[in-house]
């Protein structure tokens, strides 16, 4: 084919001059082919020859590694730890600080409507007014951060009592949020709290809950009556969450005395029960004075006239505490061994 053109060429010109360009040309397109592909040879020799190399020094690593002890963490000095848990503690009381002030502001829109809460003027009466030898008094955690919030509860107790209007007293309130639900659904409902820094800040539902809330140590008698002549309120439900716990042993029948004298003759008394012992190392406080575990509760309730039913109705979500309701709360249902739920009525 190539002859052939360049014959073509040669008749059309008359001349062999345009047919050795046209050659040159030629040889040397082939010369500059041939040139790189021997670059292009050389080149992938190249590679082959790093990789061979490469894979002789990853090899050589290898080899070598067991010999060579890799660098572990450098391990945080007490100090460094203690500046980063006191920064979180900062940030954390900064937190709370904020939500609170947030939360009195929206008390402050509430308070026009505080009087439409169905409310009524009650006489209470208490042996101790303030549990003043507790931890839980000198050293304030659950009274200075709590605030239980659980419209579900009052729901599920409505259930559990159709069609009537429910009188309900929590022990241990601390902000008196379940009061607040319970009121805000036409309920009758009062709190009582061990120590009075609750009070003393207006904290919580405090500010505007005033006659509905009051102190005294839970483990003395003490006495709610619409007037003085008149017999103890008789509640539907009373409540401890998180409460028995911080009671002693000793204590315990003293305590199941008042609710006995509060409790309406078909009442629950309902809560949890945290079975974990709750010790601060700083301040030496200890706050849970019975650690003990189901089966000697049940057994303790049923001694003390208020034997836990083993089938009541209640979800577990429809329990207040236990259920990670807020993020400080741990759900009894995903570590069953730090606590659980009771529902008790008289035997």
């Amino acid at each position: 084919m190539r002859d052939a053109i360049l014959s073509l060429i040669r008749r059309a010109t008359g001349t062999a001059g345009l047919a050795h360009r046209v050659a040159e040309l030629e040889a040397g397109l082939l010369a500059m082919t041939q040139a790189q592909a021997a670059e292009a040879e050389a080149t992938r020799e190249a590679v082959r020859a790093l990789g061979r190399d490469l894979a002789m020094l990853t090899a050589d690593a290898a080899a070598r590694a067991p010999a060579i002890a890799p660098p572990g963490p450098v391990p945080a000095s007490e100090a460094q730890l203690a500046a980063v848990n006191h920064n979180l503690t900062l940030y954390l009381r900064e937190a709370a600080r904020v939500r609170e002030l947030a939360y009195r502001d929206l008390l402050l829109a509430l308070d026009p409507l505080v009087h439409m809460l169905p409310r009524a003027p009650m006489v209470f009466e208490a042996e101790k007014p303030v549990a003043i030898d507790t931890d839980d008094h000198v050293f304030p955690w659950g009274s200075g951060q709590d605030n239980t919030r659980s419209p579900r509860f009052v729901a599920a107790c409505e259930r559990h009592f159709p069609g009537r209007r429910l009188h309900y007293m929590d022990l241990g309130c601390s902000g008196g949020g379940l009061v607040l639900d319970f009121l805000l659904r036409g309920h009758a409902a009062w709190g009582v709290e061990g120590s009075d820094g609750p009070m003393r800040a207006q904290r919580a539902e405090w500010r505007i809950l005033g006659q509905s809330l009051f102190t005294a140590d839970i483990t003395r008698p003490f006495s709610l009556r619409p007037s003085p002549e008149t017999p103890n309120v008789a509640c539907e439900v009373i409540s401890a969450w998180e409460v028995m716990e911080h009671i002693a042993d000793e204590d315990l029948p003293r305590l199941f005395a008042n609710i006995h004298a509060h409790l309406a003759p078909d009442g629950l008394f309902i809560g949890s029960i945290s079975m974990v012992p709750d010790d601060d190392p700083v301040t030496g406080a200890r706050y849970h004075r019975t650690v003990q575990g189901r089966a000697w509760w049940e057994a303790r309730f049923a001694e003390l006239g208020l034997p836990m039913l083993a089938s009541h109705g209640f979800a577990f979500e429809d329990f207040c505490r236990g259920t990670g309701n807020g993020p400080m709360d741990p759900s009894y249902r995903d570590m069953p061994g730090n606590g659980f739920h009771f529902v008790a009525r008289r035997g």
